[in-house]
């Protein structure tokens, strides 16, 4: 009898090891509950995963909070490595973090910049007409027009909006927008001078360029304004008959676009009629001679600088350019 209980006990105890070494069930899905207290980084920063807490949701409907992950994350963040991998029982769950480029960081914000003591710019007044590269779309708003400003205590009036072309095509073109703000009671009254930029937006148009009129044609009137060259002449007649002020325009630095320099040889050809200023960007070697730690450093893509690239790479030659029409 006592063995018959003994071999009983031993069997009940079999069973019970058994069922306590159950295989945990398969993991199937993971879920960031959250999310790392540090989620934006400087370019070239390392990721740290402080604050993280995944719970694993397993295949009998269970869940295991706050698991032990792994993560595969850039050994430097960039541009283009911002994404971070959690991994826990074979299953994975992604954030992509916020890269802030190291043109942008806080030493290059206006707030941040010295002004120039003794500026021959200081008191002048500047209108910029453009589109995203005017606006500052990669710099947080902050492109030459602001700099300038800080820079020289001038007042840099900025109309400016992204994705809009110099040919009309609609109420967010340069023309109309233009005119818009020649409507308002409270315009300038009086400039130093108006800055237009070459948008690039205007390439994607190539049959829309159209061609400077004949040098007898000075009237608004004469211009169709649906092509970029029309556009161009128009806004030249606006400007000068509302502020008889010098107008500049301005190309963006070299980005190796064939309709881009398409444009230019039409800005020339508006240089010559209308006696126009240019800050040519595009077409100065000296000033496209910069290393590719620089490139990096001044531009967040091929048209759009980073604050460092308007501050210390472009500000400088609309500078040169300001001083000498203010002698």
């Amino acid at each position: 009898m006592k063995k018959l209980f003994a071999l009983a006990l031993c069997t009940l105890t079999l069973l019970a090891l058994a069922a306590c070494s159950k295989p945990e069930a398969a993991v199937e899905s993971l879920e960031i509950i959250t999310k790392p207290a540090k989620m934006t980084y400087l370019e070239g920063e390392s990721f740290d995963p402080a604050g993280t807490v995944i719970n694993a949701k397993l295949a009998d409907g269970t869940v295991k909070e706050n698991v032990e992950y792994d993560f595969q994350a850039p050994q430097a963040f960039s541009a283009t490595k911002y994404k971070v991998v959690f991994e826990f029982g074979g299953q994975t769950v992604s954030l992509n973090m916020d890269i802030i480029r190291r043109g942008n960081a806080p030493e290059y914000y206006v707030s941040n910049t010295p002004q120039r003591p003794d500026s021959p710019l200081k008191g002048k007044t500047y209108f910029f007409l453009g589109s995203s590269v005017t606006r500052g779309e990669h710099s947080e708003e902050e492109s030459m027009a602001e700099f300038i400003a800080k820079r020289n205590g001038a007042e840099c009036i900025k109309e400016a909006a992204s994705g809009t072309t110099l040919m009309d095509n609609g109420e967010k073109s340069y023309v109309q927008r233009f005119e818009k703000y020649l409507q308002r009671a409270d315009r300038a009254e009086s400039l130093d001078a108006f800055i237009c930029q070459l948008s690039t937006n205007d390439i994607k148009y190539p049959d829309k360029f159209g061609a400077v009129t004949a040098g007898d044609k000075r009237d608004k009137a004469d211009f169709d304004t649906a092509t970029t060259a029309g556009a161009m002449e128009y806004i030249i007649v606006r400007a000068r008959e509302t502020w008889d002020c010098p107008v500049v325009f301005y190309t963006n630095s070299n980005f190796k676009n064939e309709n881009y320099e398409k444009m230019i040889a039409l800005l020339d050809q508006i240089q010559a009629k209308w006696g126009v200023q240019v800050i040519d960007l595009y077409r100065d070697e000296k000033f496209n001679d910069i290393t590719p730690e620089q490139k990096s450093l001044y531009m967040y893509d091929l048209t759009h600088p980073t604050r460092a690239g308007y501050r210390d790479w472009w500000t400088p030659k609309f500078e040169e350019k300001l001083e000498e029409l203010a002698k």
